[in-house]
């Protein structure tokens, strides 16, 4: 309870109870708690939510916090059809956009891109916290590589190439993550069936020609119109 509640519930003034805090050493809240408690939102996020923010934070979604207590999730597509499913899909989670879906123009590359923020989460948060222990974001040695979580990630940051002399194959562009992160998800996609290398050159996985296509049966169909070239196999 804040002063001011505690002073109404006692019939006293605030300086009464502000008095009596310092007299007897007891600690008040900061003020970035105390607007958390006031303002702090709440979701119950289920097992296929979990899975699939697992998935798009192996890919370009990201969670940003301000303070101890909450965090957002974030996206940016060039896809409008994608940023309003992910808005959806997190809403049927019971997490809520934050405003509307932002349109940016990068003069840089001469393109158009959108941007989604969701409201703060004390439950995001503790995500938050497995994703940037240290501030810095890593894959965390816990989460499940589930058919949900790879086919978001193959969606955010993976592709499907070929050259002349092979079949097609997939790359997962995990180039961002520390040398050592990406050895140990290839590893767990061998242990799951899935004949992957680590490219030396920019970091990213290569799944074998070979175990491409049982790849795809794994994860499952796209559920996004704007993505379904990247299961044209």
């Amino acid at each position: 309870m804040s002063i001011n509640k505690i002073a109404k519930l006692c019939e006293v003034t605030y300086g009464t109870i502000y008095e009596f805090m310092e007299k007897y050493n007891i600690p008040r809240r900061s003020i970035s708690e105390a607007n958390h408690i006031r303002t702090g939102n709440h979701c119950n996020l289920s097992q296929e939510a979990i899975e699939w923010i697992n998935g798009e934070l192996l890919g370009d979604g990201y969670l940003r916090s301000d303070t101890i207590y909450s965090a957002r999730f974030a996206y940016t597509s060039k896809h409008l059809e994608y940023i309003q499913y992910v808005s959806n899909i997190l809403k049927s989670f019971g997490i809520e956009r934050a405003g509307e879906i932002r349109k940016e123009y990068n003069k840089n590359q001469g393109n158009i891109s959108y941007r989604y923020y969701s409201i703060l989460y004390e439950e995001l948060y503790l995500i938050y916290k497995q994703w940037y222990p240290e501030g810095k974001k890593i894959i965390p040695k816990d989460i499940k590589l589930t058919p949900i979580t790879l086919r978001q990630h193959y969606i955010g940051d993976g592709c499907l190439q070929h050259s002349k002399r092979i079949m097609k194959f997939i790359v997962l562009h995990t180039n961002g993550f520390n040398p050592s992160d990406v050895e140990w998800f290839k590893n767990k996609l061998i242990k799951m069936g899935f004949k992957s290398t680590r490219r030396v050159s920019d970091n990213a996985i290569g799944i074998s020609a070979y175990s491409t296509k049982k790849f795809l049966d794994y994860i499952g169909e796209c559920p996004i119109k704007c993505y379904e070239y990247k299961w044209n196999y």
